[in-house]
């Protein structure tokens, strides 16, 4: 059977046949060409030298005849040089336009999604139609601890290295570098760090947007292959794909995540402004509160430092005789206070309703809460009961800021301090109860912590040495002017520092 490849070279069709055929019909009769086993295939067997064909070590046939052989031969070795070159430029050409096509078909795939782990996954099932590896990894940087994590991986190698023994060797260098590398004899590598699975041969090229790194392709070989610069250049231009579209993915993320964060903070401001309305609902905010009644006046303001907040009062009528005030601050801020608040404000009353004395009331609503043990949360409270046909006050001071008797005379002076511990933390806590006999004209200054705690820029607190002149100052003015008074001075003096406190005033005169 004739050599295809020397056959092939003299075909009539063929680039090259007609010189050959003429060259060999120049140099007279008794030339011929035969293919390697000695079958003729061009010319006439005559008397005469016998030249081999060869390309690059190949035995390709047989020039024979007359002194012009060793020509003949010659020519034919040059084209058969030539020949096997086009054939690999044009197995060259057919790898490149492979490449380039499903470099095409990778770009489409990754515009078409924004899914960060689907981008990985398409990254590497490109990676192995066109670079020999039995495993890979997308791994990207951890934004909070600075360490590699796998997104996407095949084989064994990287299913656990991210962050472990190779981040500390040839990864840590290309993030450092910012280069990809080839590393054709990974033992032999001093950076190679074994993490339990055979690593041979690594190729490596960071994920970089512009100048940072935000992660690393890898693929390796269990048994040793030569990468070539080829292969890290295909590399490249996947991770340049890749990096671009993680990040696109990430914005993307970040995108929902900002609609979602703002249609919950939506919801959480709506229910925020329901639980504010509500919280204004449950205390009193009708004012004069008793407009049939002579005996005594009540003004009353609250500013929470939230939407809702902890403090309350309330002032209600136990009978035809008798005035309950309360005021009180529940430990916190925020949601879980209001709440606490309304379930102390609603104990009170009704306990208060039964008629008994402000000690045995708050003695009452501590053993409630206190059994309940509401995480851990209390209430200072004031409760006072003023008789309307005598102007006698009793109360019971649970923790809370001791409240000023306004003398009808101007003068101004902090009620004793009778009553007992915060209610709502220890189940038999113990409280009693004081008096005092307001004449007609005389009041009663009740007000939480937010008042005498306000600071201003300097961080200096208002304190009871300003309320006191304040109130001092107010003498023959209504109550609700009273209250005014002192929340304009507490305003002036934080002036621009944000309100840190609730602020929660009651205010209650006998008229006798």
């Amino acid at each position: 059977m004739s050599n295809p490849a020397l056959h092939n070279l003299i075909r009539k069709r063929r680039e090259g046949a007609s010189a050959v055929s003429a060259l060999v019909g120049a140099f007279g009769t008794g030339l011929a060409v035969e293919g390697p086993d000695g079958e003729l295939l061009l010319g006439e067997r005559g008397a005469g030298p016998r030249c081999p064909v060869t390309q690059e070590g190949e035995h390709l046939g047989w020039v024979s005849g007359n002194g012009h052989a060793a020509a003949v031969a010659s020519l034919l070795g040059h084209l058969a040089a030539r020949e096997a070159e086009r054939k690999t430029l044009a197995s060259e050409v057919l790898h490149l336009y492979r490449e380039v096509n499903l470099i095409y078909s990778f770009s489409e795939k990754l515009a078409s999604t924004l899914d960060l782990d689907t981008v990985a996954a398409l990254t590497l099932d490109q990676a192995r139609h066109l670079i020999i590896a039995t495993d890979g990894a997308v791994m990207l940087l951890d934004e909070a601890t600075g360490r590699l994590r796998p997104v996407a991986a095949f084989g064994e190698a990287y299913s656990s290295a991210a962050g472990g023994a190779w981040a500390d060797g040839v990864f840590a260098a290309i993030l450092a570098s910012g280069q990809g590398e080839i590393v054709n004899d990974a033992e032999a590598d001093p950076r190679h760090v074994r993490n339990g699975h055979a690593i041979a041969s690594l190729i490596c090229t960071p994920l970089k947007v512009g100048e940072r790194v935000k992660g690393l392709i890898a693929l390796s070989n269990s048994t040793p292959v030569t990468y070539a610069a080829a292969d890290l250049k295909l590399v490249n231009t996947l991770a340049l794909q890749t990096a671009s579209a993680i990040e696109n993915a990430r914005l993307f993320e970040r995108t929902v995540q900002a609609a979602l964060d703002r249609e919950r903070l939506a919801a959480l401001h709506k229910e925020l402004e329901v639980a504010s309305q509500i919280q204004r609902a449950i205390v009193p905010s009708r004012f004069p509160p008793f407009p049939d009644r002579s005996e005594f006046a009540v003004h009353a303001s609250m500013t929470p430092a939230k939407a809702v907040g902890g403090d309350f009062f309330d002032f209600f009528l136990i009978d035809a005789d008798r005035l309950g005030v309360v005021i009180a601050d529940v430990s916190g801020k925020g949601v879980p206070s209001a709440l606490f608040m309304a379930v102390c404000r609603t104990l009170i009353k009704s306990t208060a309703h039964a008629g008994g004395s402000p000690d045995a009331c708050l003695a009452q609503v501590n053993r409630v809460l206190a059994s309940d043990g509401v995480a851990s949360m209390y209430v200072t409270v004031f409760y006072g009961v003023l008789d309307t046909r005598d102007g006698s006050l009793t109360y019971c001071n649970a923790g809370h800021n001791p409240p000023y008797v306004l003398r009808a005379d101007g003068s101004v002076e902090p009620l004793a301090q009778v009553g007992g511990m915060v209610v709502g933390l220890f189940e038999y806590a113990s409280y009693e109860s004081g008096s005092i006999r307001l004449g007609p004209g005389d009041g009663l200054f009740m007000y939480t912590d937010g008042v005498t705690e306000a600071t201003d820029a300097a961080g200096e607190e208002f304190t009871t040495s300003r309320l006191a002149p304040c109130l001092a100052a107010c003498r023959g003015l209504g109550l609700d002017e009273v209250i005014r008074r002192v929340g304009d001075a507490v305003t002036v003096f934080a002036g621009e520092s944000p309100q840190a406190d609730d602020i929660t005033m009651l205010a209650l005169r006998y008229l006798g």
